[in-house]
């Protein structure tokens, strides 16, 4: 039997350990304020120390640390909650703010949330299921798995994990790609009993469950390959790419905080070509202030080591909303007020965000990049947002790159129509694949009955890219690609053929990326 998934990469062979649905109902009585205060400063205490091995946990630490989790839970004690319940109803609160969510990123981040909010619940009443009994090589299948589940297994045992939920940009993932850890999330694991023999192949997301001895030895020859050339595959990930023709291809990473730019750096990233600012406005309860902005973007600046950061501006809106904000919900918010259109109609969280991002700027090389720009007259009015925010710093005597490059994603058919002249006005493009996939083909990625027509390789898609590149190229600046399809290894040929200048992908991926350049 072979079932289907959403993969990362890699191959692996073991016999399935099922992590088991432990369900934390427990009878309280006593100080329900004291309790939860017992727990809050156990699972502080252990993600200190947990951070110091993994910057994942540094991220956890500021969700616990955040007044809007504390506050919620500290609300529902109010209300006469046993603390487990306090601290289910809190989370479910804060998840519910950003979970719906088309961006698989922030989606992702809510998991972390979670994550935080079963240690609470585990200390408060005590789960007794351990990784004690997993042997060497196992295959972790799970309904779901977080980073803390990560951190208390013996990684050196685990061969793959399978899941049913989940998503390939998830921090577990991100954990699991830097110990070399196949993923594949998405599938239906009914069919898997422990102890059944498992071929994970996450390049196919594809689960073979109990295999033939022809599947099992066709696979061993495959596994064999795989360790002899990706071990030398990593060896060079601090290279540069260049391809046969003598190009140099700068393969950058994606990333939403410090820790995962420091992952990218480690990887062999030449720099950050998307740096997400949604999660510092979305995991808060009030507006970050500049100060906080900047305090965060110079980090990543600095995390960079002299290498470029590309910083998106607030990509919200619609299906996200801020939880501090009275955004009304729209009939359709693919189409409505997001990306750019929300930072322009909302000059109090633009211009402060603008400023914070120049003053960044002195500490190593930044971009700025608008997200979902359709017209010449939004870029327009964004750059005069620029304009004055850098009046605004020079009159304060505040240092900032007064050559930043600004750039914009493609990720409408519109501003494709329009890539001649958008190119005229900034410094590169990046293509948002996710997004133009969707809207070119009219086709929502979530809906299994037209998945079919969701597919970033064909030929409507591949033609807005050539276009893209084209109007690029006549107007002499860059073009580069952060969404999935950067990350294919079957595109990276015809995006070469097409003229892309440069990659951003997950960081596990960019080792691979780069040899496949080479070739």
């Amino acid at each position: 039997m072979t079932i289907k998934g959403i993969g990362t990469r890699g191959l692996a062979a073991g016999r399935a350990f099922m992590k088991p649905d432990v369900h934390m109902d427990v009878i309280f009585c006593g100080d329900a304020t004291a309790a939860f205060k017992e727990a809050y400063d156990a699972v502080h205490a252990d993600l200190e120390e947990l951070a110091e091995k993994e910057d994942v946990f540094a991220a956890h630490l500021e969700m616990l640390e955040d007044p809007m989790l504390s506050e919620s839970i500290e609300a529902f004690l109010g209300e006469d909650m046993p603390p487990v319940a306090a601290v289910q109803a809190a989370c479910e609160q804060v998840c519910g703010m950003s979970e719906d969510t088309d961006d698989e990123y922030l989606r992702a981040r809510v998991d972390d949330v979670r994550d935080v909010c079963r240690r609470l619940e585990r200390k408060l009443c005590g789960d007794v299921f351990t990784w004690g009994d997993m042997e060497p090589g196992s295959v972790v299948v799970a309904d779901e798995l977080l980073p803390s589940d990560t951190a208390e297994m013996d990684m050196s045992k685990v061969s793959a994990f399978v899941t049913h939920r989940g998503s390939r940009t998830s921090h577990v993932c991100i954990i699991a790609g830097n110990h070399g850890v196949p993923v594949v999330v998405g599938t239906d694991i009914s069919g898997i009993t422990k102890g059944d023999v498992l071929l994970v192949d996450a390049y196919a997301g594809e689960v073979i469950v109990c295999p033939t001895p022809q599947q099992m030895k066709d696979f061993e020859a495959r596994l064999d390959m795989e360790e002899s050339s990706l071990g030398e595959v990593y060896e060079h990930r601090f290279e540069p790419a260049v391809t046969r023709e003598g190009k140099k291809i700068p393969v950058f990473a994606n990333a939403g905080n410090i820790g995962e730019v420091v992952s990218a750096m480690e990887a062999g990233a030449d720099g950050i070509g998307l740096f997400r600012t949604e999660f510092v406005f979305m995991l808060s309860n009030q507006l970050p202030s500049e100060s906080i902005q900047f305090e965060t973007y110079r980090d990543a600046v600095l995390a960079c080591k002299g290498k470029p950061l590309t910083i998106r501006t607030l990509d919200i809106g619609g299906d996200k909303a801020l939880p501090y904000m009275d955004m009304p919900k729209e009939e359709n918010p693919f189409l409505g007020l997001r990306g750019i259109r929300f930072s322009l109609a909302h000059p109090e969280i633009m211009c402060p965000q603008l400023r914070a991002i120049l003053r960044a700027s002195v500490f190593g090389p930044v971009r700025i990049m608008f997200p979902m720009v359709d017209t010449v007259e939004e870029l327009s009015q964004a750059l005069a947002c620029l304009d004055e925010c850098k009046l605004q710093l020079t009159q304060e005597g505040i240092s900032f790159d007064r050559d930043i490059e600004v750039g914009i994603m493609i990720e409408t058919p519109a501003a494709v129509i329009m890539a001649d002249k958008l190119a005229q006005q900034c410094s590169f493009f990046s293509i948002g694949t996710n997004d133009l996939t969707q809207y070119i083909m009219a086709a929502d990625r979530g809906n299994a009955s037209v998945s079919y027509l969701y597919n970033a390789l064909s030929q409507p898609v591949a033609r807005a890219v050539a276009m893209t590149i084209d109007a690029a190229h006549r107007a002499g600046i860059r073009v580069a690609m952060c969404g999935e399809l950067a990350s294919d290894l079957n595109a990276t040929a015809l995006l070469l053929g097409l003229g892309l200048d440069a990659f951003s992908v997950a960081s596990p991926a960019v080792p691979s990326v780069k040899e496949n350049i080479r070739k």
